[in-house]
């Protein structure tokens, strides 16, 4: 090769590198612009990064390229432009694919995993989690493996995988901790925020306070940074109302709200406003609640925050309902879960609605209209936990895939090396014979090891195969069975031909339990002493039953017994017995102790001498899912029982499908009652 055209070629390399970089320079530039932009005058930040667009040419870098479509993305994201949104991601992936990049192909598939969660799409973003950490051990720029590891953290958590959430941070931490970029401290004080929202939820709350502090000071200290103070003192707002230290976390909220009146922060004012006014409301302190709720609403109106405005007008029927407004009240909160049907709230959002709203109309005694909400808000507790663990069994399942994937390549390679050696000791056996034995012997030891090596992949592959089966099965919180079993159960049942269809056979039971006021329990003492109270109620009742009952969580805070071969006077008698085991001794949580009661609906199955080829298990449920409501209804710690028909079930058939108060009026339906213990 001719060394000047070597020489050539190099230097025309460097060039084209050089004229990358001074490309590539100004737009990074802008793109830094635009960051500051949405911390300090966000609604100019929109306008702003869609005019950078118009900057791209043929020769501007594929990383900055793909830096300004990520921008997009994110952007038209946050003003639920999801189709734009997602054609940014593809042209992103497009373009990773193109270079090679695995910067590029991070950011895209960050971009895509927080577009999956503003779609509402869990069980997506579950997917794509470990082909995000893949992709984020190989990325190198510290921007991009900040942005994943900080947008992977605030997912698990959101998944209550705290380990997992916290290892993330660390990660994203790690990406910056060396770094001299401007926005660094930024970085750094979203993460402490971030690690402290987790402490919060742990129950953490002298950590999350001591990381708040700490992030508070900074932020003080440097006119730059001062943006981040509503919102950290919002959030210490937030650690101090989960204690119950009112005036800790109203006091954090009106320093929040200075800085966001000082910076002309809106969007922090109107946020701000509206958590002074749940304080208010829980202290009792209507007027005053009123008026931050109101000033909230107007503010957020003007912004167009349509979720706020919700939430303000929904806070402020809520008020109308405590002061004896109830007709008022009601009609207003009404209109707003309406509205927040129309908006198509995710499932968890809407769940909060609903459950104040069955809240408001107990206050105000429409028992009717309270049991309806209550039912509504059991179904969408349900199909939240029914969702999460399809979508669990899913991700195991994939990754069960993966694994013997993983272990067929295994065997592949092991068996080439079989073949390699079996090949090398015939060559040995045909140069030299004295060594046959040698041969002989170091065959067999490999025989042996690879034996050994097969044992233990057959091992390793039945016991996940043993773990799939069993989470397939069973509840991740309690351990207690889920609804899938009782269906396995169910029709191998009916397969072993032991539906009964005769009068005079053996009856089971099915026992229906709901935790009352599971909601207050959330709000008051946090979702870790929910869960707390799941488990602690499934292990009593699990204690109660025989071996061969079985003891499923049915639903978010519901729990279902079948009990096998008994009549309906044991029946009543255990069910009295559950009720009892749960409300006698309050759940120990941490310093406190929760009093828990529940109520329930039961009845035989087949039930009242109907063939279950006419009443089948499903429809027994549903009668005795009727039952709990009317225990709800009927003031809660308490049990109905469904005993007897008193006319032919094809008459009532009907009736029973929709409403058992008609047929219990006219005497056509025979139920019991069985009471908790009393509570103070």
């Amino acid at each position: 090769m001719n060394p000047l055209l070597s020489l050539f070629g190099i230097c025309l390399f460097l060039c084209s590198q050089l004229l990358s970089v001074a490309i590539a320079e100004p737009l990074d530039a802008e793109l830094d612009k635009y960051l500051q932009l949405t911390n300090e005058q966000p609604a100019q930040a929109s306008a702003f990064i869609r005019s950078l667009e118009a900057q791209l040419t043929p020769s501007t870098p594929a990383i900055a390229r793909a830096r300004l479509w990520s921008y997009l993305g994110s952007d038209y994201r946050e003003h639920r432009d999801f189709a734009k949104a997602q054609h940014y991601i593809d042209l992103n992936l497009e373009l990773a694919e193109k270079s090679q990049s695995e910067d590029i192909r991070t950011e895209a598939l960050t971009d895509q995993l927080a577009l999956h969660l503003a779609q509402n799409q869990p069980g997506k973003a579950r997917a794509l989690v470990s082909q995000l950490q893949e992709a984020l051990s190989g990325a190198n720029l510290e921007r991009v493996r900040y942005y994943a590891a900080n947008t992977l953290g605030s997912f698990l958590q959101s998944e209550d995988r705290y380990e997992d959430a916290l290892q993330a941070y660390y990660q994203a931490f790690h990406a910056i901790e060396n770094s001299s970029h401007p926005r660094t401290a930024v970085r750094r004080i979203y993460l402490q925020g971030a690690i402290a929202g987790l402490n919060t939820v742990l129950a953490q709350y002298q950590k999350a306070d001591e990381l708040l502090q700490t992030a508070i000071k900074q932020a003080q200290s440097d006119a730059g940074l001062n943006f981040m103070l509503p919102d950290l003192y919002l959030q210490l707002g937030v650690n101090y109302a989960s204690q119950q230290q009112n005036s800790s976390a109203e006091q954090a909220n009106q320093q929040g709200l200075q800085w966001a009146r000082r910076l002309n922060n809106k969007l922090s004012i109107a946020t701000l406003l509206n958590n002074l006014g749940d304080l208010r409301l829980k202290q009792g302190q209507y007027a005053e609640a009123v008026q931050l709720f109101t000033e909230s609403r107007q503010l957020a109106e003007q912004l167009n925050y349509s979720a706020m405005v919700l939430t303000a007008e929904f806070n402020l029927g809520y008020i109308q309902v405590l002061q004896g407004k109830q007709q008022e009240g009601l009609a207003q909160m009404a209109a707003m879960v309406a509205k927040a049907r129309e908006l198509q709230l995710a499932d968890t959002e809407l769940l909060s609605y609903v459950g104040e709203l069955a809240d408001a109309y107990g206050i105000a005694k429409a028992h009717a209209d309270e049991a309806r909400l209550l039912r509504e808000y059991n179904v969408l507790s349900q199909n939240i936990f029914k969702t999460d663990r399809d979508q669990e069994i899913s991700a195991l399942q994939e990754a069960f895939s993966a694994k013997e994937k993983a272990k067929q390549i295994e065997s592949l390679e092991q068996q080439n090396k079989l073949n390699t050696a079996e090949l090398a000791q015939k060559q040995l056996q045909q140069r030299v014979m004295l060594l046959f034995g040698l041969v002989v012997l170091l065959a067999t030891a490999l025989l042996y090891l690879l034996y050994r090596k097969v044992r233990n992949a057959n091992l390793q592959l039945r016991q996940a195969n043993d773990q799939l089966a069993y989470n397939s099965l069973h509840d991740p919180l309690t351990g207690l069975l889920n609804r899938r079993s009782l269906h396995e159960f169910m029709q191998k049942r009916t397969e072993q031909g032991e539906r009964r269809q005769l009068p005079t056979a053996a009856t089971d039971g099915f026992i229906l339990l709901d935790i009352d006021y599971f909601k207050h329990i959330n709000d008051h003492h946090g979702h870790a002493a929910g869960d707390a109270v799941l488990v602690e109620i499934g292990q009593r009742l699990k204690q109660l039953t025989r071996q061969g009952d079985m003891v499923l969580r049915w639903g978010g805070e519901e729990f279902l017994i079948v009990l096998r071969n008994l009549n309906q006077t044991a029946l009543t008698n255990f069910t009295n017995r559950a009720l009892q085991v749960i409300g006698s001794t309050p759940v120990p949580y941490q310093n406190s102790s929760i009093p828990v009661t529940a109520s329930a609906g039961f009845l035989t199955l087949p039930f009242a001498g109907v063939d279950e080829t006419q009443l089948n298990w499903e429809k027994a449920l549903k009668l005795a899912d009727m039952a709990l409501y009317m225990g709800k209804v009927h003031g809660r710690n308490r049990g109905y029982g469904l005993v007897a028909l008193h006319r032919p079930y094809e008459e009532l058939k009907a009736q029973l499908e929709t409403d058992l108060s008609l047929p219990i009026e006219q005497g056509h339906l025979e139920i019991t009652l069985v009471l908790g213990p009393p509570q103070s």
